[in-house]
C-alpha cells in the first residue's frame, strides 16, 4: 500500500497527499531547495582553496587578508568584497576575476571561441535560455564514464552493430527452423533458449545507454549529497513520520498543510496559541499553493 492509500483510508482525507502535492508545488512554481545551476562567489573561494588544499591561515598569509575576512568572503557574509582583495585571491588560485565574480563558468578556457566548440544554433539556444541546468550538465559531459556513454550511443544512433545484431538473429532463427523440420519439437527447452537468445537492438542498448546514465548520476548524487540543496534523506524519513502522525489526527485538510509548514519551518505548531493558529491559517490562505474551499466566515481571531 502506497502513501495515498494509506492516508486516503482515514478519515476526512480522501485526496490528502501531502508528499506529492509539495513536491509539485515546488516544481510548478520553480521554488523549493535544488542544485543550484551557478555557484556564488564565495562558493567559489571555498572550492578553489580546497582545489589548491590551502587552509584560510595560508590563504592569509599569502595574501594579507585577514582570515576572518576570508572566512566571511567564502561564507558569503559580505556582499561588498574588496576588488584588491579578489584581485588577490583570482592571482593566488590563477582564475579571473570574471570567474570568481559569476560572469564566466570558465577558469581556464575563458577566451575560448564559441566556434571551436562545434555546436548547432540550436544548442547555443538551448544551453542559453536558462531552461537547464549548465552545470549539472557540465559536470555530466566532465565524468569520467561520459565518454562510454556518447560511444555507446553513437553506436546506436549510426547503426554500426546493427548488421551484426541482424545477422546473430538470422542465424538463431536459422538454427530453430532446422530443428523443427528435423525433429517437429513441441516448444521445448532448446527452441525457448534459443527465441530468449535473439536480441532486440532497440532494447538492448536502450539497456545499456541506461546503465551508462545510472553509473554517472549516482555519482553525480554521491558528489552533491552534501550541499546545502540537496534533500537530505534523514529528514525526509521525519517528515514522512510526521505526515502520516498527523493524517490519524482531527483537523482539515487545510490545519494539516499548516502543520506541515510548521515542521518545515521548526516553528512548533503546538507552541502556537488558538490566536496565532487562526492568524497563520488565515495569511496561508493568500498562498497559491494552498487553497481550500471550507469556508473560514466568522472564525477570523479577535483583536
Amino acid at each position: 500500500m502506497d502513501e495515498t492509500d494509506m492516508c486516503s483510508k482515514h478519515r476526512g482525507i480522501r485526496s490528502f497527499d501531502p508528499i506529492r502535492q509539495i513536491e509539485y508545488g515546488k516544481i510548478k512554481n520553480n521554488g523549493g531547495e535544488s542544485m543550484q545551476t551557478k555557484l556564488t562567489t564565495g562558493e567559489r573561494l571555498t572550492d578553489l582553496r580546497r582545489e589548491h588544499n590551502l587552509t584560510l591561515e595560508q590563504v592569509s598569509e599569502q595574501t594579507g587578508i585577514v582570515k576572518s575576512t576570508l572566512s566571511n568572503y567564502e561564507n558569503d557574509k559580505k556582499p561588498d568584497i574588496n576588488l584588491g582583495a579578489l584581485e588577490k585571491l583570482a592571482a593566488l588560485y590563477g582564475v579571473g576575476l570574471d570567474y570568481l565574480l559569476g560572469l564566466t563558468e570558465n577558469k581556464k578556457h575563458s577566451g575560448t571561441s564559441l566556434a571551436d566548440l562545434h555546436l548547432s544554433d540550436d544548442a547555443v539556444d538551448v544551453l542559453s535560455s536558462g531552461k537547464v541546468n549548465n552545470r549539472l550538465l557540465s559536470e555530466l559531459i566532465a565524468h569520467p564514464e561520459f565518454a562510454r556513454l556518447m560511444a555507446d550511443m553513437e553506436i546506436y544512433v549510426d547503426g554500426i552493430v546493427s548488421m551484426q545484431i541482424r545477422n546473430l538473429n538470422s542465424l538463431l532463427e536459422s538454427a530453430r527452423t532446422a530443428i523443427l523440420e528435423k525433429y517437429h519439437p513441441e516448444e521445448d527447452n532448446t527452441l525457448l533458449t534459443l527465441k530468449a537468445a535473439q536480441i532486440d537492438e532497440d532494447e538492448y542498448f536502450a539497456r545499456v545507454v541506461s546503465d551508462d546514465v545510472e553509473r554517472i548520476l549516482k555519482d553525480l548524487k554521491q558528489a552533491h549529497s552534501g550541499d546545502q540543496g540537496s534533500a537530505a534523506a534523514d529528514d525526509a524519513a521525519s517528515l514522512k513520520e510526521y505526515i502520516e502522525s498527523i493524517s490519524e489526527t482531527e483537523g482539515s485538510d487545510f490545519q494539516k498543510w499548516i502543520m506541515i509548514f510548521c515542521k518545515q519551518i521548526h516553528l512548533p505548531y503546538n507552541k502556537l496559541t488558538d490566536t496565532e493558529k487562526q492568524w497563520l491559517i488565515q495569511i496561508s490562505r493568500k498562498s497559491s499553493l494552498l487553497k481550500s474551499g471550507t469556508s473560514q466566515r466568522g472564525k477570523h481571531p479577535r483583536k
